[in-house]
Formats: structure tokens, sequence, C-alpha cells
């Protein structure tokens, strides 16, 4: 594919020229008309702009996905299929073929019969989010709809009547041998992302489909940026309006697309979402999905990427001290080879990490397994934000230590983000603490060290002084909760 990106746009197969690859899906929906996505914060935050894609599920089947549109350049559609809620009505062709739907959609019906739409400015991207929930066949508690729902504003604050709306339409999902026209669709797997080349006005897009032809690319076009999810690539475009003359996606990469285990570590593809990572690996490590349930959105979790949110190297940057109590690695590779790091030496300085040019980080490893025989491990992971959902860490922690069966501290890790210039362990309290009884007057003892350990910022999220006083509170809280 070189002059044009092909997709399928509600079940229609469109070819697209002469667009640049910084555009938009959320632009480039609007100008065809498409006016059911809107823009309410060009930042991924209201969900407003959301819209369906229809991405590879488990076993082969297909899986659908809201994601934010006003994040995702359109060139990244590239071969995939995208449903906007133009889509689900009975006035156009749905995603499986041009067949037009006869009826509304059940969430769409719940929505009027529950009058659940105000103003309406929101009601499109409920209806999205709706959408994937209700073909969820993980989605079975009020929890999991909250969650659902999370990344969707209604600033009529009509919330009760979309909550009921979306409870009304779940409880309508068929059972049995029930379906609809969008069931059927989920039982064809989606085809495999091929490559692309596509320029247009100077601009190009590329997307490699093996790890040697990314690190090739990335050699031949040093001004490139990488993009995987576009959460954090569609800010630079949409807040810093930024234009990038290359973009080179990861997202066809095998290498970087893999998930798998053996007994002793899962490896995670760089490139894998954080809905695939929670899907695989939330109930092994509790820690881990506590983390992911008030990662960003359900929208901005089928987007982004472990990967992705690594390298940024933000000292807020939610999965760094989780990754660091459970002694995470990361594999980097470049056409010299690979090279293994454990991922405190991966990042180095604020915004920096230990990426040398032409580098790529390829996979992230995690350690399985329990304890050693005769000790108990308690992981916890903790966020400290002006709200649940949908918020910036003020201060995050994550925190794990193995007793023997005196209760005596045999391994620790005291992970931090949002206290220095780097996500971070605290060393010397680890240090103390290891060999010394898990009493309140041992955590007592050591709170003087790791309240020294760093020297946090003053910002528009906490002074310096309370997050200083959050370091030493989150140690305590865990304490209190590991001995209740």
């Amino acid at each position: 594919m070189t002059g044009a990106l092909e997709f399928i746009l509600n079940g229609q197969r469109v070819h697209v020229g002469e667009v640049s690859p910084n555009m938009t899906v959320l632009e480039f929906l609007r100008e065809r008309a498409l006016t059911g996505a809107k823009e309410g914060c060009a930042e991924g935050d209201c969900g407003a702009c959301s819209v369906v894609l229809v991405e590879p599920g488990h076993d082969g089947e297909a899986a659908y996905r809201a994601v934010n549109s006003c994040l995702m350049p359109v060139c990244l559609l590239a071969g995939r299929e995208v449903i906007t809620v133009e889509g689900l009505g009975p006035a156009s062709p749905i995603a499986s073929g041009g067949v037009r739907a006869a009826t509304l959609h059940p969430v769409q019906r719940a929505m009027i019969e529950g009058y659940g739409s105000q103003c309406g400015y929101c009601t499109p991207g409920f209806i999205c989010s709706m959408f994937e929930g209700y073909y969820r066949d993980d989605l079975r508690t009020l929890d999991d709809l909250d969650d659902q729902l999370s990344g969707n504003l209604c600033r009529c604050t009509g919330y009760r009547p979309i909550r009921d709306a979306a409870i009304e339409a779940l409880a309508r999902r068929p059972t049995g041998d029930g379906h609809d026209a969008f069931t059927a669709r989920l039982k064809r797997a989606t085809p495999g992302l091929e490559a692309v080349h596509y320029e247009c006005g100077g601009e190009t897009f590329l997307r490699p489909t093996s790890l040697a032809e990314l690190l090739r690319v990335c050699r031949e076009h040093p001004e490139a940026r990488l993009v995987a999810g576009a959460t954090e690539l569609g800010l630079d475009i949409t807040k810093r309006y930024q234009r990038f003359r290359t973009l080179i996606s990861t997202e066809a990469v095998e290498e970087l697309k893999s998930i798998s285990s053996t007994d002793d570590q899962w490896r995670i593809g760089a490139a894998v979402t954080l809905t695939e990572i929670e899907q695989h690996l939330a109930d092994e490590y509790p820690a881990l999905g506590a983390m992911l349930r008030v990662f960003g959105s359900r929208q901005i979790r089928n987007r982004a990427t472990m990967g992705g949110n690594l390298v940024t190297a933000s000292p807020i940057g939610d999965s760094a001290p989780v990754l660091l109590a459970l002694d995470a690695a990361v594999v980097l590779a470049s056409e010299a080879g690979e090279r293994t790091l454990p991922i405190d030496q991966f990042f180095v300085a604020y915004r920096r990490t230990a990426l040398q040019a032409n580098e790529v980080l390829k996979t992230i490893l995690l350690p399985r397994g329990a304890a050693p025989t005769g000790q108990t491990r308690k992981t916890s992971w903790y966020k400290v934000s002006k709200r649940r959902e949908m918020d910036i860490s003020t201060v995050a922690g994550c925190f794990s230590v193995d007793l023997d069966d005196q209760r005596v501290v045999r391994r620790i890790r005291l992970a931090y983000g949002g206290v220095a210039a780097t996500p971070a362990r605290a060393r010397q309290t680890e240090a103390l603490l290891v060999g010394r009884a898990w009493t309140a007057e041992t955590i007592a003892g050591v709170l003087p060290t790791l309240r020294a350990e760093f020297t946090p910022l003053s910002d528009v999220r906490g002074s310096a002084g309370y997050r200083s006083g959050l370091i030493v509170a989150l140690l305590e809280k865990f304490f209190t909760e590991e001995s209740a």
C-alpha cells in the first residue's frame, strides 16, 4: 500500500489519498459529514469522540474496542475496520458487509427509552462505549460497567439515566444461539495488519511488519517518531500543534505484539495494549490489575501500550512503580543485537531512558512465581489523585514484601512515582528493613530515612510537603493493610 490508505468504514471499504498522516480520525470523520463523534477536549478525557475498532480478540475471533478518535491519526486505520455511531442505526450499513440494520441497536433503544440523552453532545460517545460493553463476555458486574463508561463525561450531569440505560441494554444481551449481525462479525477473524508506505504533502507514514524492518526504517529515518497506541502522540498533535514529517508504526511488528509465558516469566511485547495485558495478567498480578483499573479510561487502555508508557519516562507514569516492585526487566533491540536491563536501570533522568540511537524497546519481562518456600508475599499498588478515574497521579506507589514464618522481612521493594525526576525505589529504606521484624515499631523507625530519600517538587497537583507526607503515609497504609 503506497498511494492510498485503505480501511473499512461502517461496512464500506474506503480509499483515502491526499490526507495528511497527522490528521486525526475525528477530523477525517467530520470532514466526511460523519458528525456523530464530537470534539470535547481533544485529549482523550471526555469520550465525546469515541468510535469503535474491530480488533483481534481471543481464540481467533474479533472484538469491538471503543477508542478516542481525537487522539488517533487517520493513518493508523490502514487495514482496519472502524464503526461510528452512524454505523449502528437503521439508516446505515453495518460492519458485517453492507447489510442494513432493521432497527436501532439495543444500546440506542435503551438510551431512548431511559431518557439517557439531554443536550445530546456526549450521547454518540456513550453509545460507542456501551456498544463495546454489550459484546464483552467479561463485563459482568456494575463495577465493570462503571469502568466501561468511565471515559465518557456528561456535562448535563445525566449519569443516572445513562447508567440505567446501560444496565438495561446489558440485560437485553442475547443468550444461547441468539445473535445479531454485529455478533456474527465477531465470529470472523480480523486480517493481520499489512505493511504500509504512505506519503502526502511531504509527510510519510510507514508500517513495517517485522522487527528487522522496523530497525532498518528507524535507521533510515532518524527524524521519525515511533507510534503504537498514539495516546501520547495524539496530544502532541491536538494540544501542542506538532506535525511529524515521518511516523513509523510498531503495530504490525509481531515481535512487539506478542504476549507469552513460561514457568518463570511473562514476555510482554512493547506494543501490546493495556487491555490485552489486563486480560492476560490481572488475575495473576493483583497489583498490576489494580493499576490498570484506573489507568485512564477503557478507550485509552484499548490503544495505549505499556511499552509506550515506559519510553515516555514520565515520573508519574502509573506502570513504572508496579514493574519496579515486581522486579521486571526490559529487552532493548537494535540492528547490533539485543540487551536486557533491569527496569530500575531503564530510567536514567527526567524523561530520559537508557535507549540508545536506533534502539527500540522490544519486550517487558515479568517474573512469575510466589515467594520462596516458607515465605509469604504481599504486593499492593496505590494511587493518590484528585479523581479516581481519568486523572494523573500526584504520587503512586507499589510495595512488595516477602515475610518468613517469623514475620521477618526477607525481600522488600518500595517503588514510587511522582516523588523524583524518575520513577524510583527507596533503596536505603529497603536495606534497613531486610532482616528485621515486620512490626509497627520497625516501620516507625525507618520513616525518617524514607522521608529523606526523595526531594519531591511542588506543582499544580500537590506541594512538595504534601508529597513528602504521602511517601511515608503510603508505606504505613501498606503495613496496616498487610497486617490486618
